[in-house]
């Protein structure tokens, strides 16, 4: 990504532009199991705090009894809105340290949207669907993304520099869970990867599909 700066200055009662281009980096990022194979929905980001906070509203969808997306990562001070598509109701809450809320039972668009105002996880159920479950990570950087299915993912617009690498990911194991590594940037599509030992995951979180043929 290329960006053009200006700079206007005076020289013997005439005014000079002076035009030079800067070269935003990216960075591109595999995340990998034990068994290398690819991660879908890890979480990566610049670990940095930024003294700005966001003011962008996003959603997450409840769609056949299943939070859409399963993950999703924010900055710190963004609204999400949680709108139900299903044809029942659903109650949505949360009793992480990182953010605590309940929106009683619903259906449609709740009131008012959900303000994630401190950084880090906040895992998400519904109280009439147990195997309903989501996540929310929230960081301090503008600078995050999110693996695909092949566990591919893309850090743009970055300076050139040193910088902390985070992933993390839901499945991750115990103190393992963020991943961090060093990489300094100075030229365009550097790349990461990260292997990421897991959990062994014993319940299903999609829905059941005897239980959506009984309608609950």
């Amino acid at each position: 990504m290329k960006s053009f700066q200006y700079v206007t200055f005076a020289l013997g009662g005439f005014l000079l532009m002076y035009c030079w281009q800067s070269h935003a980096q990216s960075l591109q990022v595999t995340v990998l199991d034990s068994k290398q194979k690819p991660i879908e929905f890890a979480v990566i980001y610049i670990n940095e705090v930024l003294p700005k906070i966001s003011d962008h509203s996003i959603i997450i969808d409840q769609v056949d009894k299943e939070f859409i997306p399963y993950v999703t990562v924010v900055q710190r001070g963004s609204a999400i809105n949680f709108p139900n598509n299903d044809d029942i109701r659903h109650q949505v809450y949360s009793f992480s340290k990182s953010k605590q809320f309940e929106l009683p039972l619903y259906s449609g668009d709740p009131s008012a949207p959900v303000m994630f105002d401190k950084s880090g996880v906040v895992a998400m159920a519904c109280n009439i669907h147990d195997w309903m479950k989501a996540y929310v990570f929230v960081v301090d950087t503008n600078k995050f993304s999110i693996s695909n299915k092949a566990g591919k993912a893309v850090l743009t617009d970055l300076d050139k520099g040193q910088y902390e690498v985070v992933v993390w990911h839901p499945k991750s194991k115990g103190s393992e869970q963020l991943n961090t590594q060093q990489i300094e940037i100075n030229e365009d599509e550097q790349k990461l990867v990260f292997t990421v030992r897991q959990k062994t995951q014993f319940k299903a979180w999609r829905s059941p599909k005897s239980v959506r043929r009984r309608g609950y």
